[in-house]
C-alpha cells in the first residue's frame, strides 16, 4: 500500500510556514512519501485535493493495491460533515484509505462500526465547533458596524481576477500565474473556475 499526504493552510503559505511545514513533516514522519500541499480558506473548494484523490484512484486502479492518504487533521481536508462522510465513503470503494491522525494511526475503515461512529462524532463536533466560530464572528462584525470600526476584510488574491485571466489568456499555467502574481495557485484555480462558471450561465 503507498502511503501519501495531504496538507493544507487556509491563508497565504508564506504566512504560514511554521504550520505547513508542521504538517509536512508529521506525515513524512508516518511514511507519507507523495504529499499534496494547498492553499484554501475552511469552506471553499479544493482542487488540489480532488485532483489528489482522483490520482489516487488511477493508482489504486493500475496497481491493485490501495493508496493511504494521510491527513494531520480532519478539517484539513474536509470543508463539513457531509464533504467528509461522503468523501471517505466514495473514496473506500475505489481503493482509497484515509489516516486521520487526531483519530487514529492507522487507516480508517468505515465499514467498521466502531470506527465509523468514532468518524461522525468527530466531525459532527467538528461542524459545531465550525457553526459556532461563525456565529461568534458574526456578532464580532455586528458591533464593530455598530460602532463604525469595521472596515471589511483587506483586499485578497480576487483582487488580481483581471490580472489571473489575462495571463491565463496569454497561455500561461496556474503554476506559473501564482508566482507571477504572489499569490497561491489554489487562488488561481478558483478565479478561473468562477470565470468559466459565469461564461457558461
Amino acid at each position: 500500500m503507498e502511503n501519501w499526504g495531504y496538507v493544507r493552510v487556509s491563508t497565504n503559505a508564506d504566512k504560514q510556514a511554521a504550520t505547513w511545514q508542521h504538517q509536512a513533516d508529521l506525515l513524512t514522519q508516518a511514511g507519507a512519501t507523495n504529499i499534496f500541499k494547498e492553499e484554501s480558506s475552511a469552506g471553499h473548494h479544493r482542487p488540489i485535493f480532488e485532483d489528489m484523490l482522483e490520482q489516487a484512484m488511477d493508482r489504486a486502479e493500475q496497481t491493485g493495491q490501495p493508496v493511504n492518504i494521510h491527513i494531520t487533521k480532519m478539517d484539513r481536508a474536509f470543508r463539513d460533515i457531509e464533504h467528509a462522510i461522503r468523501t471517505v465513503k466514495r473514496s473506500h470503494k475505489h481503493g482509497i484509505r484515509f489516516t486521520l491522525h487526531d483519530i487514529a494511526k492507522t487507516p480508517l475503515d468505515p465499514s467498521d462500526a466502531a470506527q465509523s461512529l468514532h468518524f461522525h462524532v468527530l466531525a459532527a463536533i467538528g461542524q459545531f465547533e465550525k457553526d459556532r466560530f461563525a456565529e461568534r464572528r458574526a456578532v464580532g462584525i455586528a458591533k464593530a458596524k455598530s460602532e463604525g470600526k469595521y472596515k471589511g476584510r483587506a483586499p485578497t488574491a480576487r483582487a488580481k481576477s483581471a490580472d489571473v485571466l489575462a495571463l491565463h489568456a496569454r497561455d500561461f499555467k496556474a503554476p506559473e500565474i501564482a508566482k507571477q502574481l504572489g499569490i497561491g495557485v489554489a487562488s488561481v484555480y478558483r478565479i478561473l473556475a468562477d470565470h468559466k462558471a459565469k461564461a457558461d450561465a
